[in-house]
């Protein structure tokens, strides 16, 4: 019968140090995650906007190059100003800023959905099958589990994000041949990538919350589609509903200008002169009224709050104050004629009101999710 030492035995392995033990609790949820065929369905699906802000940027720096290439391409892109074909290198800040906006508010989504697939099981598996005991029997403190989980959102959010941002950043480069673009967008790419952390940790540290308050991940997702959807629904009909009520009363301005250039009955009738005199001071007063009405619509957006209901408005808002979006549309409305600025900038500025308005509102969403995990997710020594 052979006789074992039950002494000590020294280990050999190596040790790693207690900054990095949060890696293997990230490394383990990305491998679960990716043996979702839905999720892999969904990033792929994420990259066709980064196809699409590489082909523009590339498309830019050859035209920005005088390139034959282009030529063809140009065609389908007459709804650019001629100003700025004439002229990409001067609106080159402006074109690269909107395509990133544009493609942020893209991923924005599929960000939402990806958080959707990932995000629930996260924490509430560990509740449901009693899980937390095991994690912390080990060297790990509750930070390094919080980080560990919130790795794997970042991860699936760095893959729709930043990394296309990187590549498309470095396809537009190679395509300008012009080192100058380097201080003119290098702003972008940190932007980009500001703008990634900020949504890993406002989204990522929400979900986490969210994941704590059930063992049941089905009901986790009924949360996140609450504060996603039908946030957004109430943010979008409020604005809306303010909007028509505006439209309306600008619309009986105008009913009463069009009414008081109408002959009165009984009247005497007027000359060919006195008409084309009357029909121009009609217009030249209908102008006037709807420049003045886009100009208040301009004013209004700059206060209304409404659209802070939205959860993805709050970080598009945020995001769109990091890139600079406003400046670019600013100074892309200087091509358009002066009385059809004002209606251009209320069809594409979108939101106005102050950015530190839904910063303000993602930091306390932010402060109550750890507030959250703080109370749901506790160390060894308080388990039960």
């Amino acid at each position: 019968m052979p006789i074992f030492d039950q002494g000590y035995q020294h280990w050999t392995g190596e040790l790693t140090s207690h900054a990095w033990r949060w890696l293997a609790i990230t490394r383990h949820g990305v491998r679960v995650g990716m043996k979702n065929r839905l999720l892999r369905l969904v990033l792929m699906l994420a990259w066709l906007p980064a196809v699409g802000l590489g082909f523009m940027l590339c498309v830019w720096g050859l035209h920005e190059q005088k390139s034959p290439l282009v030529t063809p391409i140009l065609a389908f892109l007459s709804f650019i100003p001629k100003e700025i074909v004439a002229d990409p290198i001067q609106y080159r800040v402006e074109m690269w800023t909107l395509a990133y906006d544009f493609f942020l508010l893209t991923e924005l989504r599929f960000s939402m959905l990806l958080i959707l697939l990932v995000g629930p099981s996260l924490i509430s598996q560990d509740l449901r099958f009693n899980a937390l005991p095991l994690y912390f029997s080990r060297p790990l403190r509750r930070i390094d589990y919080f980080v560990g989980k919130l790795g794997v959102v970042a991860w699936f959010l760095g893959m729709v994000l930043i990394v296309p941002s990187l590549i498309a950043y470095i396809l537009g480069l190679v395509f300008s041949l012009d080192l100058t673009i380097i201080t003119d967008t290098f702003r972008l790419l940190l932007s980009c990538i500001g703008y990634g952390l900020v949504m890993t940790l406002s989204a990522g540290i929400l979900i986490l919350a969210l994941s704590s308050l059930s063992r049941n991940s089905r009901y986790v997702a009924l949360f996140w589609l609450a504060i996603w959807i039908v946030g957004g629904i109430v943010g979008t009909v409020m604005e809306n509903v303010n909007k028509a009520h505006r439209q309306m009363s600008h619309y009986r301005q105008m009913s009463q200008v069009r009414y008081v250039g109408r002959p009165q009955p009984g009247a005497a009738p007027q000359t060919l002169q006195e008409q084309q005199a009357a029909q121009k001071a009609q217009q030249l007063e209908m102008q006037r009224i709807t420049q003045e009405f886009h100009q208040q619509e301009l004013d209004l957006a700059k206060t209304d709050w409404r659209p802070m209901f939205s959860y993805t408005a709050n970080l598009a808002r945020v995001g769109q104050e990091m890139l600079g979006t406003d400046a670019s549309w600013k100074k892309l409305s200087l091509t358009r004629p002066p009385q059809e600025r004002e209606r251009y900038l209320l069809e594409n500025m979108g939101s106005q009101y102050p950015w530190y308005w839904s910063a303000g509102v993602l930091a306390v969403l932010f402060g109550l999710s750890v507030c959250i995990l703080n109370f749901r997710v506790k160390s060894l020594d308080r388990l039960r």
